[in-house]
Order: C-alpha cells, then structure tokens, then sequence
C-alpha cells in the first residue's frame, strides 16, 4: 500500500487568486480577438494598396523604357 508523505492544502485565497490570474488572461484574449474582427478589412486595404503600387511600377517602367529606346535612337542617329 503506498504510504502519504504529506497533505496538500489549498485555501480559498488561493483558488480566488487563480481564478483572478484566468480573468485577466481571458480579457486579454477578447481584447485580441476584438482586434482580429477588423483583420478582413485591413488586408483589403494593404491588398489595394498593392495593387495600386504594381500599376504605378509598371506605368514607371513604361516610362522608364520609352525613354531609354528615345536616348539609344538619338544616339544611333547621331552616330549614322
């Protein structure tokens, strides 16, 4: 038969106090998932910010590229 090396006592203070450190865990876990529901409407608005930037990158590299085949023809003709 197994022996009893001691007794383990728990008081209401410590129940109480453990049951003070869950509610502040759970606020803390409303507070974020609080901050989650707003998520669905920041991604679309670093999606269309995305979007916005690929359509200004490729009208810069459209430039960018009219202007170099300009400059290489005037060098060209300048040449012949």
């Amino acid at each position: 038969m197994a022996e009893e090396t001691g007794s383990v006592r728990i008081t209401n203070a410590q129940v109480y106090e453990k049951l003070m450190e869950i509610n502040a865990v759970q606020i803390e876990m409303v507070a974020e998932l609080r901050n989650l529901k707003s998520m669905p409407d920041r991604v679309a608005v670093v999606e269309q910010e995305l979007a916005r930037l690929k359509v200004i990158a490729g009208l810069s590299y459209a430039v960018f590229t009219a202007v170099l085949v300009g400059v290489v023809t005037a060098v060209l003709r300048l040449v012949n």
